[in-house]
């Protein structure tokens, strides 16, 4: 599975405002529903049930990354989207350092599978020390996206 298989491109925060966890996620959601991706009256739940995820276990992986995400009856394919934060956000990382990239990952409730290939290829991703760095660097949102391309080794 290729990042760009289910990255919305239009949804893709370059410098997200939130400087809190639950506010992070609301605009990382609210931006999948600007880009007609969700539905409205669906945002409110999908928001819950990103933060019941959170209590159970923080998403902030370490290393400047967070990867909330969660399966819902709403959702019919597997999307999501990457938002940057310059200053860095509180996430109750697992290393206690503030998280610079959020990747938000939602799946329909019957896609096990699909939910976990995509967070094996985040994973796999996000390891990468030049990766994550080109991508905080990247110039605006279409630096972003060729990074995403490169990665899934798309030509540019």
């Amino acid at each position: 599975m290729k990042l760009t298989d289910f990255i919305v491109e239009e949804a893709i925060i370059t410098e997200i405002k939130a400087t809190e966890k639950e506010a992070v996620i609301r605009e990382m959601v609210c931006s999948l529903r600007d880009s007609q991706k969700i539905h409205s009256k669906d945002v409110e739940n999908i928001i819950k049930s990103l933060i019941k995820r959170e209590e159970l276990g923080s998403t902030g992986i370490g290393k400047g990354v967070a990867v909330p995400h969660t399966k819902h009856d709403c959702i019919k394919k597997i999307m999501g989207t990457i938002a940057r934060s310059t200053n860095g956000v509180d996430f109750n990382a697992l290393d206690g350092e503030p998280v610079y990239l959020f990747f938000l990952l939602l799946s329909p409730n019957d896609s096990a599978g699909a939910h976990l290939a995509a967070l094996e290829r985040i994973s796999t991703v996000i390891r990468d020390n030049d990766f994550r760095r080109f991508l905080r660097e990247a110039n605006g949102k279409n630096g972003m996206v060729e990074i995403l391309r490169e990665v899934d080794g798309i030509q540019v």
